[in-house]
């Protein structure tokens, strides 16, 4: 017996499944029988199990939270100069990211590694300086020979072994700062978390009021302006 297939598509952002459908409705000419087709797939997307397993999506449904609200609890700690900021490990915190990074994209920069992740310039920094140091110990230490303890402990503080310490500190520096543009700040080439997170608050406020007819409306209305930018001239 063949398997039985699935009753919708595998997708990893729900965000960009439902983008998907759209995009489909737009192609296939935004007649009300596509657009409404389109609409009751998402409405069961939403209310399938599956979907619904996702504790953050069973409290957007229940009204406690929103995807757009979600979001912005993340944010908050990796605005500015926090995201330069070392964090400690937070597997409540990575859960509930993950859970989000279910239905919106390009959030999980907002994860939180470890207090001593090299995804930050200050802890580069820091190993850059302690590399540099330690250097320089080892490079005075093998030239100390018929040295005075007194004179080998000036040699530690000299001229050469705070040019490893500073060279090896501007090293990690610039290190740390490609590493948080790679792990803490967004995908630039993806859309922006915030504005999918509303555009899902939004289909979601659809499915919670039941309103298939507006829900169908607002999709065709979309559409259309999407359709009429694209045949505007440049």
């Amino acid at each position: 017996m063949a398997p039985e297939r699935a009753p919708f598509p595998m997708f990893d952002v729900q965000y960009n499944f439902f983008r998907d459908l759209d995009r489909r409705c737009l192609a296939e000419g935004l007649t009300e029988e596509q657009s409404a087709a389109v609409v009751e797939l998402k409405r069961k997307t939403i209310e399938s199990p599956l979907n619904r397993s996702n504790p953050l999506v069973a409290d957007v449904l229940a009204g406690r939270t929103t995807f757009v609200a979600a979001y912005d609890g993340f944010s908050r700690s990796f605005r500015g100069l926090r995201r330069l900021v070392p964090k400690t490990h937070d597997a409540d915190w990575n859960e509930r990211l993950e859970q989000l990074a279910q239905i919106v994209p390009n959030v999980r920069h907002f994860r939180r590694r470890s207090l001593c992740a090299a995804d930050n310039p200050l802890n580069l920094t820091l190993y850059g300086a302690l590399a540099g140091f330690a250097a320089g110990v080892l490079i005075n230490y093998s030239d100390t020979g018929g040295l005075e303890p007194g004179e080998a402990a000036a040699g530690l503080l000299g001229g050469s072994q705070l040019t490893f310490i500073a060279g090896l500190a501007a090293f990690g520096f610039f290190s740390g700062t490609a590493a948080m543009f790679k792990y803490r700040v967004r995908d630039y080439k993806q859309i922006h978390a915030r504005e999918a997170a509303g555009y899902m608050d939004l289909t979601y406020g659809f499915f919670i009021a039941g309103d298939l007819h507006g829900w169908t409306e607002y999709l065709r209305s979309e559409a259309g302006a999407a359709r009429a930018k694209l045949a505007r001239p440049d």
